[in-house]
Order: structure tokens, then sequence, then C-alpha cells
């Protein structure tokens, strides 16, 4: 037992249903999506550069190919582009970068 009482015809508590937070997202979101829209912020934070160079750096940090990466965030930005913790997320990146 948690330390919770429940209560007779209340529904239980529940977790958030993907790791973004955003109850309005019917499917779950992958952990390394995460991690790779996480990882732009950070590259851009640290070095300022523009788009085709912090890609090429989260690629080359993921042992992935930019088109790799960028192909995943351009899927993650339609179906999650509406989210909250997305567009938190998001934000930390110029209105520029063709997300």
């Amino acid at each position: 037992m948690t330390g919770q009482v429940k209560v007779a015809g209340e529904a239980a508590p529940r977790g958030p249903l993907n790791p973004y937070g955003g109850p309005g997202i019917p499917e779950p979101v992958n952990p390394r999506e995460r991690e790779l829209l996480t990882g732009m912020g950070n590259c851009y934070a640290a070095c300022g550069s523009d788009f085709e160079a912090t890609v090429g750096m989260v690629a080359e940090s993921r042992r992935r190919t930019p088109e790799d990466v960028k192909l995943s965030l351009s899927e993650m930005k339609q179906r999650f582009g509406r989210d909250p913790d997305y567009r938190a997320l998001r934000s930390r990146l110029p209105d520029s970068f063709p997300l």
C-alpha cells in the first residue's frame, strides 16, 4: 500500500500515458526520441551552431546519420507537436530550426 486512501467510486490515480506526460498523446514516446530532442537542445545551448551543424554533432554522438536524425525529429514534430512537454523541449531551439 502506498499510503493513498481509495474512496469508493473514485478512480485510482494514474501516471502519465507517456514519458512526455501529455495525456492527449495516444502512443508512448520512445525514450530515445526524448533523448534525441534533449540532445539537440543541449548541443545548441553549448555551441549555438546552426541547424545542420547541430544535427551533425548530435548524429555523430548518437552514431546515426544526419538524415536519420532529421527524419526522427520530423516524425516527432508530427506526432507530438501539440504536447506541452514536447513544446518545452522544442523551445530550447531557435524557431528557425525546421523541426
